[in-house]
């Protein structure tokens, strides 16, 4: 009688809780299915000629995540912190544990406070720096993880410099050996050109009007400026806005950072000039597509 009535009270128990357990399951393959589509639609799946830029949402920093028409995968700078992990993890797939280039464009922590963790948990190919001597904690931080990286490729990007993957190439226009000695930190910016056809990119990090000044004229017109300094009224000039000519602007900042960036002086010059702007702190995470013509840029929130 006891063995019976035992038996009787787990078959009571099993099907008092059977319900709840099968939606758990239910669930589990509905979050399954979910991932599978988001990979499909986000992470690194690139049709054939397709260039993908991914203006990450780190807070108040930089990180720009791009991913080659050839399968090429690089980084450019990583944000204040380790958010910059949970947003690759988002892009890349989960068993894909490389970085063909991680560039650091300058040495301020909102920059490279991401690349130390970005250098231990991924093997990276290369990696780029204005090599400024600056002597920070975080820049130290960055270093140390750059020094021991096995089989990275360690060079100090100058102007004239360039990177080519397959039909797209990243042409350095600043900084030199001057830029790079001044006391602003910021005048040493690594800046690139990227050209993929007909689509172009100025990527500015955080270079001031000075430096603007005098690369403007070997700039020429691009389709989207990545605006220095996360729109800060020291960038973004009315002269040198006029003399590259983007039609769209992205802004990389925190919400309400204590810099009040983007600064309205700047965004009252982006509408006066009728360029359109999209903000990480108010769009997310923007996500720039092109083929080779035109390119097509967009909001696109990750879930992390």
């Amino acid at each position: 009688m006891t063995l019976r009535t035992s038996r009787n009270q787990s078959r009571s128990i099993w099907s008092k809780h059977r319900t709840a357990f099968e939606r758990v399951i239910l669930a589990s393959v509905a979050l399954f299915v979910a991932g599978c589509l988001f990979a499909i639609e986000s992470r690194a799946i690139v049709s054939s000629h397709e260039l993908r830029v991914w203006f990450l949402d780190v807070g108040q920093g930089d990180a720009t995540f791009i991913e080659m028409p050839t399968g090429e995968q690089i980084l450019i700078d990583g944000g204040p912190d380790r958010a910059v992990l949970a947003k690759l993890g988002e892009i890349m797939l989960p068993w894909d544990r490389t970085i063909d280039a991680v560039i650091a464009t300058h040495q301020d922590s909102d920059h490279v406070g991401g690349l130390a963790s970005v250098l231990e948990r991924y093997e990276v190919g290369q990696v780029v720096t204005n090599n400024d001597q600056k002597d920070t904690s975080t820049a130290s931080a960055f270093f140390a993880a750059r020094d021991t990286e096995p089989g990275a490729v360690v060079e100090s990007g100058r102007r004239g410099d360039s990177l080519r993957f397959g039909d797209v190439t990243l042409t350095e226009l600043s900084p030199n050996d001057e830029d790079v000695a001044d006391e602003d930190a910021n005048a040493g910016s690594i800046v690139y050109r990227l050209d993929y056809g007909d689509t172009s990119i100025l990527l500015i990090g955080d270079a001031p009007e000075t430096i603007e000044q005098k690369i403007a004229e070997s700039v020429g017109d691009v389709d989207v400026l990545k605006a220095g300094h996360h729109g800060s009224s020291m960038s973004s000039s009315y002269a040198f806005l006029q003399s590259v000519r983007p039609e769209s602007a992205v802004l990389s900042c925190g919400q309400g950072n204590r810099y009040g960036h983007p600064h309205p002086a700047t965004l009252k010059r982006f509408l006066d000039l009728r360029i359109s702007v999209l903000r990480t702190d108010e769009d997310g995470d923007i996500l720039l597509t092109s083929g080779g013509g035109e390119p097509k840029i967009r909001p696109a929130p990750l879930p992390f």
